[in-house]
């Protein structure tokens, strides 16, 4: 699936262009990026190209308030439209907006650069909202953001700073890019193994079922929140030079394999997802395997999304296989999607009511 990849404020800037510089090479996905913030100076620190770097409401950055940003944007919002939409290539299926709505910059802008896209662009547009962690003092700002994407985006795909390997405490500003490296990349890690699974750049990397931009369309849906399960696991060693001379591959037999796929599958449901949320409420889901040929083992992929079907009670899933002729891994990626407001993000909601003196 090719994605129009539009980070906003600090952390949303960092995340798209970490997206863009670790996509997978044999699975490209990022058609454009894109980065918009009311700090010239962190836009000056992107691996962004230039012309798709936009400053805009630089005097309202000093309010840290999502309020002020929303109204700078608003302001702005012709200046806005017209650059988000020349950043939105022919080829893209879709806009992923980057945010982290714990910032002012995110929370405030993304929603109204979400509004002017949906006039102006015939595609889905959808959030990745990363949640503040669970030390930082971001409440009202993230009540903010969490309302107006509900009401802007097609869908919101969470990640949790709470639940990442974020750091425990809000670090010091100039530290911050530094301190949520490890968090990126995990983002970075999961969403390229999404949209890039139905991207292969060769023949042989195309599996028997493909994942291609419908299908996740289709699962992410319009409207709703989603997460993303996910485990790896190394399921072989690299062939040695003598191994490929004389095609020495040792295939797993058909129960370790099937074990195997099916330990990983409930891991990513139940273990290591990017928020949490009761994926019963879910409505679609989609399951994607992706390694080495051998281990792609067509009854466990059957079997487990009857088990992805058990774990949303009984809604649309769809599924999908990416084989890597010279991986190592076992990659298993279970979204879910549709759900109503998860308990964090009600809690948040909760919590920056409280910050404002709302009941």
């Amino acid at each position: 699936m090719k994605l129009a990849v539009l980070g906003v404020g600090g952390a949303g800037g960092r995340l798209a262009a970490r997206m863009a510089a670790t996509e997978p090479d044999d699975r490209p996905y990022v058609a454009a990026v894109a980065a918009f913030d009311t700090d010239p100076e962190a836009l000056d620190d992107l691996a962004v190209p230039r012309e798709h770097r936009h400053a805009f409401g630089t005097t309202s950055r000093s309010t840290g308030d999502a309020a002020a940003v929303r109204a700078a944007a608003e302001s702005n919002v012709r200046e806005l439209s017209r650059a988000a939409a020349d950043a939105v290539p022919a080829a893209a299926d879709a806009v992923l907006i980057p945010l982290g709505v714990g910032g002012a910059t995110g929370a405030g802008a993304a929603p109204v650069l979400i509004d002017t896209l949906r006039d102006t662009v015939d595609r889905p547009v959808y959030a990745l909202t990363v949640l503040p962690g669970a030390d930082e003092d971001a409440a009202a700002n993230a009540r903010a953001g969490l309302r107006g994407l509900e009401a802007a985006a097609d869908a919101q795909l969470l990640f949790d700073n709470a639940g990442l390997d974020a750091p425990a405490e809000r670090p010091p500003e100039a530290e911050a890019a530094a301190a949520y490296e490890a968090a990126n990349a995990t983002i970075a890690d999961w969403t390229g193994a999404l949209f890039g699974a139905g991207e292969a750049a060769d023949a042989a990397a195309v599996g028997e079922s493909v994942v291609d931009a419908s299908e996740i369309i289709a699962t992410l849906g319009e409207g709703g929140y989603a997460t993303i399960g996910h485990w790896r696991e190394q399921v072989t060693e690299p062939p040695s030079l003598l191994d490929r001379l004389l095609s020495n591959d040792e295939a797993p037999d058909e129960i370790e394999s099937y074990s195997t796929i099916e330990t990983a599958v409930r891991r990513s449901l139940f273990r290591h997802r990017s928020a949490e949320a009761d994926l019963s409420r879910a409505t679609r889901a989609l399951l994607v395997t992706m390694g080495p040929p051998d281990w792609l083992n067509r009854e466990a992929i059957v079997d487990a999304r009857r088990s992805l079907d058990e774990a949303i009670d009984g809604g649309g899933v769809r599924g999908g296989d990416t084989p890597i002729d010279d991986g190592t891994d076992l990659i298993v990626l279970s979204v879910c999607a549709g759900m109503d407001r998860p308990e964090r993000v009600a809690s948040l909601l909760a919590a920056g009511a409280e910050s404002e003196g709302n009941d």
